[in-house]
């Protein structure tokens, strides 16, 4: 239609209003009457159609074609009252924008008011198949023909999908969709990651709140994008390509139609549920575990692993968890890695459930790819940390320390081209009066620590303890089979092995609770949990 809105009300809309009024009022009141079938709806209805096309034509209005736009007017308007009507009784038909005798005018049949908002929000929603047809049929007035060739598809499948989509228009349109909680109130998560990735995946695609959220609603929850559209308050087009770039990164997994997250995301009962099976013989098996590191303390300190200058007590905060690895090794290595379409290996899991815990059981720790390996920096009461931070010591550092311990190297000679990396490591060593220079942390060579864990499982008592901790592992795979989807049943082990990372804390918290272990008077600079293994 075209429109000539610089005159206003002119005379061509008045004679407009004429012949609208003298040749259509008692034609649409009998079109309302055989749609509501109901005189006093009908006489309201037909009303509100007059009123709809004369205020069109006062606004300068100047339809092409006539009769078809008091039609479709007429129509539109009936499509919105009988919409308001089943939102309110469910009473009545199923009439909507099907019904439109003209395939081309079915967006112009919603040219007015709510109808028009209600197509677009629906168009935002339908998955990209049905958008894109719809779009290039209706918005961009393509023949059937021609949308077959840009989408290298069938006519006749074109034509059905086409007819499907105003099925799916009309029941979204006749909804009163809501948006779900996340669509105003995003949630926040933290990520536990383990092993390696050069690419920076999966921590790059996860520094936003939007593929957070996808990831909790698509937890455990298979969706469609318009489901997840819905839910999150983000039009399909944008959704679509934020769960591609989630499928890329493996995050995401599809399965007919649907998205679920490719991981396991523990929620609140789980959490709780893990910490009380943890915990329920905690104390026995840290009891158990402190009397076999006593009784081989004085077989360790043959082996040279640590010197006259580390005590006991700060090498119990390696040897512990030291110790609880080995055990969950034994059971899990390999499920820990997770080979990626981009050639990494890593594993991850979503926890934001730390904070309801009544301890702190969350540890830190790593190693250098150099051949230095600081690790253990747990945390314990106010402390944030026990031992130096890793990203202290770089690889030309961790090189340096290795080279000065294998080649019995004086302080002497040290090399102007070192003295940069000597400053990084010398808070770790010991140096006497003719310049002989001793580490102040443990150290692994000639394979002390395959030696150490021999004299381990000799003692009486590990089978006990390896056993005790082996039933814990099956506990929690069990917990964590009836929290996760089934898609990732095979990856269970790699999950127990996390959570059993925490085990480690807990025996810690234990182990200073009675008074077998003590906290270094000055944690921040300890070296206590520090290790150097020389390859």
């Amino acid at each position: 239609m075209s429109e000539n809105n610089i005159c206003g009300y002119s005379r061509h809309s008045e004679k407009l209003i004429s012949v609208f009024t003298s040749d259509y009022l008692e034609k649409l009141f009998y079109f309302c009457l055989k749609k509501t079938n109901n005189r006093q709806e009908s006489e309201d209805l037909a009303s509100d159609i007059s009123l709809n096309i004369i205020t069109e034509l006062k606004k300068g209005v100047i339809p092409d074609r006539f009769s078809a736009w008091v039609w479709t007017i007429a129509r539109n308007r009936y499509c919105f009252w009988a919409n308001k009507k089943r939102i309110k009784n469910n009473s009545v038909s199923n009439e909507d924008i099907c019904d439109v005798k003209d395939e081309k005018d079915f967006e112009s049949a919603l040219v007015h008011g709510e109808d028009l908002k209600l197509l677009r929000r629906e168009l935002s929603f339908i998955s990209r198949d049905y958008r894109d047809i719809v779009v290039a049929f209706y918005i961009d007035d393509l023949k059937i023909k021609t949308i077959a060739q840009m989408l290298n598809l069938p006519e006749n499948t074109v034509t059905s999908k086409l007819y499907r989509s105003r099925k799916i228009l009309k029941e979204g349109m006749n909804m009163a969709r809501e948006f779900g909680i996340r669509s105003y109130k995003p949630e926040d998560i933290g990520f536990m990651v383990s092993g390696s990735s050069p690419s920076g995946l999966p921590k790059k695609v996860l520094q936003r709140k939007l593929p957070k959220n996808i990831l909790l609603q698509a937890n455990n929850n298979p969706s469609t994008i318009e489901e997840l559209a819905v839910e999150i308050g983000i039009a399909a087009p944008y959704m679509e390509e934020e769960v591609q770039i989630l499928v890329d990164a493996e995050l995401l997994k599809e399965t007919n139609g649907k998205y679920v997250t490719n991981f396991f995301i523990m929620d609140k009962d789980c959490r709780l549920e893990i910490y009380h099976t943890q915990r329920k013989q905690s104390k026995e098996r840290s009891k158990i575990l402190d009397e076999i590191i006593k009784d081989i303390m004085p077989e360790i300190r043959k082996l040279g692993i640590i010197g006259d200058t580390i005590s006991d007590n700060d090498f119990k905060w390696l040897i512990i968890p030291g110790i609880l690895e080995t055990i969950n090794n034994l059971k899990f290595d390999k499920t820990k890695a997770f080979n990626r379409k981009d050639g990494s290996s890593w594993g991850i899991m979503g926890d934001g459930y730390l904070n309801i815990l009544p301890e702190r059981v969350n540890i830190w720790f790593s190693r250098n790819k150099g051949n230095i390996a600081i690790t253990i920096k747990c945390g314990y009461g106010g402390y944030e940390k026990i031992g130096c931070q890793v990203s202290d010591i770089d690889s030309r550092a961790s090189d340096l320390f290795a080279d000065i311990i294998k080649n019995n190297r004086n302080i002497n000679s040290i090399t102007n081209s070192e003295k940069s990396s000597w400053e990084i490591i010398k808070s770790f060593v010991q140096i006497d009066g003719n310049g002989n220079i001793t580490p102040t942390i443990a150290v692994f060579k000639d394979g002390g620590k395959q030696k150490l864990f021999d004299i381990l499982k000799s003692h009486e008592k590990y089978a006990q303890l390896e056993n005790m901790y082996s039933n814990l592992f099956d506990e929690v795979e069990e917990i964590l089979k009836q929290y996760s989807n089934p898609i990732l049943h095979e990856q269970l082990g790699f999950y127990v092995s996390m959570f059993n990372i925490e085990i480690w804390m807990m025996t810690i918290n234990d182990e200073v609770e009675a008074g077998r272990l003590t906290v270094p008077e000055n944690p921040e600079n300890s070296t206590a949990g520090m290790y150097l293994e020389i390859y």
